[in-house]
């Protein structure tokens, strides 16, 4: 159209009214329109990969929080225990060390920590999945499509990570002392006797008598 117009030596001033021009204008406003609708949806069709994997995060949260009793968090995290390779007899073996109830607590808090962690780390490996899936349609590959069956991966390997990390995280656990517990002290043995004015055998550097005799 600029072109036409120098072709045509038409003076600045002089206002374009020829049906030509303001066809070609509704045309370039229509294609604008159309691409920004585009561009619209895929935000949307991307936002619903996610609003899929949240869906499953959640479910999976509230499947947890609705088991109150201790038998069916047991049964739950037996089926975790299962599915990463270990047996009940684990399982029976860690509570016997922490206590049933202790066991039951550690599990939960476990649970969703570690939900939490991966979830948090999945939405940012999403976000920089795509921004990379848009450089694949120079191949004259469909990033939305690439993004959907690179994130259905991501997304299962979330899973078996939750599983997993979650059965590990629970054998390797182990009771601190309780808050508030007092601290051991050093008690002489009988056979060893030691004076009023000895160094401490605590190793304090302070006198015997100043120090565990009257504790």
């Amino acid at each position: 159209m600029k072109n036409l117009i120098t072709k045509l030596n038409l003076p600045e001033d002089q206002p374009i009214e020829a049906n030509l021009v303001s066809k070609a204008i509704e045309d370039a406003q229509s294609r604008i329109e159309g691409m920004n609708f585009d561009l619209r949806k895929h935000v949307l069709e991307y936002d619903d990969v996610i609003n899929k994997h949240r869906d499953v995060v959640y479910k999976k949260r509230k499947e947890l929080l609705g088991k109150t009793d201790e038998k069916q968090i047991k049964s739950f995290i037996l089926e975790i225990f299962e599915k990463s390779g270990l047996k009940e007899q684990d399982y029976e073996k860690k509570e016997k060390e922490l206590g049933k109830e202790n066991m039951v607590n550690i599990a939960r808090t476990l649970y969703f920590r570690v939900l939490d962690m991966l979830w948090v780390g999945h939405l940012d490996n999403m976000e920089h999945l795509k921004d990379s899936v848009r450089l694949r349609a120079y191949g004259q590959r469909d990033p939305l499509v690439e993004y959907k069956k690179e994130g259905h991966k991501m997304f299962k390997k979330l899973l078996n990570d939750l599983e997993k990390t979650v059965a590990f995280s629970i054998m390797n656990a182990k009771l601190g002392p309780a808050p508030g517990a007092p601290a051991k002290r050093y008690v002489p043995q009988a056979q060893k006797k030691v004076g009023r004015n000895d160094p401490c055998p605590c190793g304090s550097k302070k006198k015997y008598k100043k120090c565990c005799m009257n504790k």
